[in-house]
């Protein structure tokens, strides 16, 4: 029997964040979340509007009064009350707190309207606008992973061309209606997970997926002729990659639009549990692939004011003496070591500059200076934060000391 994973638990991880287009929600939501998470969406959320319709004017040029109508519409927008997504690695387990919110394809398509009488909803170049401006700057923070799923479009082969025509009946399904709202809403997410990723320093720090739901289907390969294993055996590589609304295809139309790192993947809501096995490159397909890639993903933030007590980590709950009621000045005692160990520095430097040349001596000059000027900044930091409140006192000098230990 295998040890027991002794995997660190990460406190207050980041959000998946899962957004999909108004029209799909409820098509896509319930049956994602089940498979994904485990646990069903047994109360979906609803929204109520109330409208009332203008009167008409009776004969006597009175007012008829009219009847207003109530009425409730399931909504995914905002969702983040379901269950967390439990994940566990050798590395760490989270509790993956999951934010759904939906988006109409187009400023046309009708958008949820509360009883307060505000939209839930923006259009993809608003809602990009909103979410990229710097009020949304703390929920950006907040967001671990990009998740965008939408239904993937059917794809009709065009009729072949008949002999000694020279009409070119195919289509450029780039240019359809329904594809190039897709096209907006994917580019319009795409580039806001682009922004939190350069806020955090680089590719990599956000997984971004494109989750195209379908269902299995069996009869392309009977359509074109001929058997499925002949399909597999001599067209199915160029298929795979080539034909529109595949997940070659996809990831072509993701890389013309600039979104770097984006994984397409596609999923069979039919399919039971995470049974869509793999690829003939042996990759995870399907449910699989979309958990592996959420699995393999640090979670954990990394701003301390995000943190469950609000404290930070267990040096600055020790810096603070927040772990023995006993200690009141617990962040005093610890700059007086710090300010002791600095010390301690600049003698060294000094000390072992005296073998030096003249160059290596202009460099300790500066380090010693770095360190008279940072022994400064902890007597400052001390004055300024004598005459708070003890628990301001507290935040203030912890995030001080915090800045300082970087620089060291």
């Amino acid at each position: 029997m295998p040890p027991e994973s002794t995997s660190k638990a990460i406190p207050n991880p980041r959000r998946l964040l899962i957004l999909t287009p108004t029209t799909h929600s409820q098509s896509i939501i319930p049956p994602l979340l089940h498979t994904l998470t485990g646990t069903p969406v047994t109360t979906p959320p609803t929204t109520t509007t109330t409208s009332t319709p203008t009167p008409p004017l009776s004969s006597s040029e009175t007012l008829v009064p009219s009847i207003a109508t109530t009425t409730t519409t399931t909504t995914f927008a905002g969702y983040t009350t379901h269950p967390p997504l439990h994940l566990r690695n050798k590395y760490y387990t989270a509790d993956i707190p999951i934010w759904v919110d939906e988006i109409p394809l187009s400023a046309q398509e009708p958008s949820i309207t509360t009883e307060t009488g505000g939209n839930t909803t923006l259009s993809p170049t608003q809602w990009k606008t909103e979410f990229s401006s710097p009020e949304a700057q703390v929920v950006r923070d907040a967001i671990g992973a990009v998740m965008i799923c939408l239904r993937n479009p059917v794809y009709t082969p065009p009729p072949p061309r008949h002999p000694g025509t020279d009409q070119d009946v195919e289509e450029d399904v780039e240019d359809r209606p329904d594809v190039r709202s897709l096209k907006d809403f994917v580019k319009a997410v795409g580039e806001v997970r682009a922004l939190i990723e350069e806020e955090r320093g680089g590719m990599g720090e956000v997984p971004g997926l494109v989750v195209l739901v379908g269902e299995e289907s069996a009869a392309s390969g009977a359509a074109a002729g001929g058997s499925p294993k002949e399909e597999e055996e001599e067209g199915m590589e160029g298929l795979e990659l080539d034909e529109p609304f595949s997940v070659g295809w996809w990831e072509d139309q993701v890389c013309e639009m600039g979104l770097m790192g984006m994984e397409v993947v596609e999923w069979d809501k039919s399919a039971k549990g995470d049974g869509e096995g793999r690829n003939r490159y042996g990759e995870l397909q399907g449910m699989r692939r979309i958990k592996e890639v959420l699995e393999t993903h640090d979670w954990a933030t990394t701003e301390p004011e995000l943190l469950d007590d609000g404290f930070g980590d267990e040096l600055e709950r020790e810096l603070l003496g927040l772990d023995d009621d006993d200690t009141v000045n617990g962040f005093d005692v610890e700059v007086d070591e710090l300010q002791r160990e600095m010390v301690g520095l600049r003698m060294a430097i000094e000390r072992g500059g005296d073998d030096f040349d003249g160059d290596e001596d202009e460099d300790d000059e500066l380090r010693v200076d770095a360190v008279e000027a940072l022994l400064l900044r902890m007597r400052a930091i001390k004055d300024m934060s004598a005459e708070l409140p003890e628990t301001e006192r507290k935040r203030f000098a912890a995030k001080a000391v915090r800045d300082i230990m970087k620089e060291l």
